[in-house]
């Protein structure tokens, strides 16, 4: 069937939205929207007889791997206590500065981020061992609870990122120069949160009492803190290092990671083999409905391509004659308003085979571009109607939270977290600092 490409275009895209709006999951949404949308296009069979080799190139990717290997390791480490470990050491160095339960919260997200590659993950893990401290010692939980959710989002942002995995295997761009690019504006979205939490705590104390050193457990000592947590931390620093060396390709480093994760626990006791096990067959579990998205989105990819969405979009923005900048800055905005609606992997699933090729031809380095694209998508962990973190922290918070509170007190974290994206705009070695220096 000949159609023009916006016509084609917008049944493809209304199609995927008919099939998740009715409550199908969004790998079998893409899959079903996609083959038919392929049938439609080729007139039945035409354009479907070439899919299986345009999958297979794809999928028969060494780098992909590494996808079940990072959620392996967030699982050993989970099950395993460490983000109550990070919690407990990172609030003994953190505990004297204002609003020093919040601040650590937000801390011990940013390193768990390093661990889990997603950002429901952070989430729960931290949220689980934080929120009943700030229950028992009466912080505020429209702002702790809020920064939680902030923090969690770090976790597709601070490498590894399972949305950057993604991102560089659709748009076949270095994994290594994407997590390096995406290192510093993570450290700089947590020190904006920080920055934000303390000024609140200055200028209003009762948000955030201070606590006692016991509130972190008994028998808490300097050394102690930094025996908890070193083993740990010296994984995730020999993972993210074996990968900005060229020591390791992503995927070596991943099993370095998941390996490293179980024997942590097993020499504190904290895993037995049988965990071990159960925590391996629920990474596969995740790891294979993730490959399903990707393998649906691939299919949605193959069949914009084939209808002439992605070549016929970009020549129509690029014949509007608007700046690069304006055309970021109207991807953001759509990126966006589809946070409010589907989570970040599919997001960038979805709209990369589109977007991609413009922001190319627009100039923007591709590295460059992935890691603002992934920065405004922590804000879709944090905004309803489907913000994730939300209903994560609200199932953990039930009795001490309305949604309200945790929707009102995220609010100001996702205008720190726009203001990042600015900065990163404005000053764009932020990004290509560590990519150049390995490049």
């Amino acid at each position: 069937m000949d159609l023009e490409w916006y016509t084609f275009g917008m049944i493809m895209f209304g199609s995927l939205f008919f099939l998740l709006a009715i409550g199908i999951p969004v790998g079998f949404s893409l899959v079903i929207a996609s083959i038919a949308n392929l049938a439609l296009l080729g007139g039945g069979t035409r354009f479907l007889s070439d899919a299986p080799g345009y999958f297979f190139h794809h999928l028969n990717s060494f780098a992909i791997t590494c996808v079940p290997l990072f959620i392996m390791m967030a699982l050993f480490a989970q099950r395993a206590g460490f983000g109550e470990d990070l919690f407990k050491s990172i609030g003994y160095w953190l505990r004297k500065l204002p609003g020093s339960l919040n601040v650590v919260g937000v801390a011990t997200c940013a390193i768990f981020a390093a661990i889990s590659g997603t950002s429901v993950a952070t989430a729960a893990s931290v949220g689980l061992v934080a929120i009943p401290v700030y229950k028992k010692y009466n912080y505020n939980m429209k702002l702790s609870i809020g920064a939680l959710a902030a923090g969690g989002g770090l976790g597709i942002l601070i490498p590894p990122s399972v949305a950057m995995i993604m991102y560089c295997i659709v748009t076949e761009q270095s994994i290594g120069h994407m997590f390096a690019g995406g290192f510093l504006p993570g450290i700089m979205t947590v020190g904006l949160f920080i920055v934000y939490i303390v000024i609140r705590c200055i200028m209003n104390p009762d948000l955030a009492p201070v606590i006692p050193k016991e509130a972190l457990g008994e028998n808490v000592s300097l050394l102690k803190s930094i025996l908890d947590v070193l083993p740990l931390l010296g994984l995730i620093g020999l993972v993210l290092a074996s990968i900005y060396l060229g020591v390791a390709t992503p995927t070596e480093s991943a099993s370095i990671g998941a390996v490293g994760s179980a024997m942590i626990g097993l020499l504190y006791k904290r895993l037995t083999f049988k965990e071990i096990l159960n925590a391996a067959i629920d990474g596969v579990r995740i790891g294979a409905f993730i490959i399903l998205i990707f393998l649906g989105a691939l299919a949605l990819g193959h069949a914009a391509v084939r209808g002439g969405v992605s070549s016929g979009f970009c020549s129509f923005v690029v014949d509007l004659g608007f700046s690069p900048y304006t055309v970021l800055i109207m991807i953001l905005f759509v990126l966006m308003f589809l946070g409010f609606f589907m989570d970040a992997t599919p997001i960038i699933l979805t709209t990369m085979p589109i977007f991609f090729p413009l922001a190319t031809q627009m100039g923007f380095d591709p590295i460059y571009f992935g890691v603002i694209c992934v920065m405004m998508l922590e804000t879709a962990t944090i905004t309803p109607p489907v913000g994730f973190n939300l209903f994560v922290l609200k199932g953990i918070a039930s009795e001490h939270a309305s949604m309200g509170d945790i929707v009102t007190g995220s609010f100001p974290f996702v205008i720190l977290y726009l203001l990042a994206i600015v900065l990163v705009i404005l000053f764009p070695n932020v990004i290509m600092f560590l990519p150049n220096m390995m490049s």
